[in-house]
């Protein structure tokens, strides 16, 4: 993927980010639902929806994607809700592409400062280790908050 992120969400995207969140292999079928609302959400709703989206086309197939957006009632803090790398094209500094692009685009939105809430199972350290190594901080962690064993962790970083 060397083109230009895809920044708006067309109807195929639906089914497209579906194989690509479930294909990722750490998402519960909740998780997977929530990612094609986020789109549905975008469709039916536009910029009113207040997501915003990077898209990574492969060749054949959707190889990657985040969302991000403001956080509503708070001075310039953006949430990146998604980020996700098909498993065929991890590895290869995808992941990072995303996130940086993620952050410019809140940057030059005015966001200050950007929040990531994630997992804290043991397959999460990959994310976990590419958040550190783009300058967030784990800001704090709730135990057991989405089943048991498996917390939230908070990662924050000024933009």
């Amino acid at each position: 993927m060397t083109a230009p992120f895809r920044t708006t969400p067309r109807p195929g995207d639906r089914a497209a980010v579906r194989r690509l969140v479930a294909d990722a292999g750490v998402f519960s079928e909740t998780e997977v639902g929530w990612a094609v609302e986020v789109v549905d959400t975008a469709l039916d709703r536009g910029a009113a929806a207040g997501y915003h989206f990077l898209f990574a086309e492969g060749e054949d197939c959707l190889e990657g994607f985040a969302c991000f957006g403001p956080i509503d009632g708070t001075a310039n803090r953006f949430d990146l809700y998604w980020i996700a790398v098909a498993r065929t094209a991890q590895g290869r500094g995808l992941g990072r592409r995303l996130l940086e692009s993620s952050m410019d685009a809140a940057r030059a939105l005015n966001g200050t400062h950007m929040f990531i809430d994630t997992s804290t199972r043991a397959d999460y350290a990959p994310a976990h280790a590419l958040y550190r190594t783009l300058g967030f901080e784990q800001m704090g962690t709730l135990i057991d908050f989405y089943a048991d064993g498996d917390g939230k962790a908070l990662f924050g970083r000024k933009l």
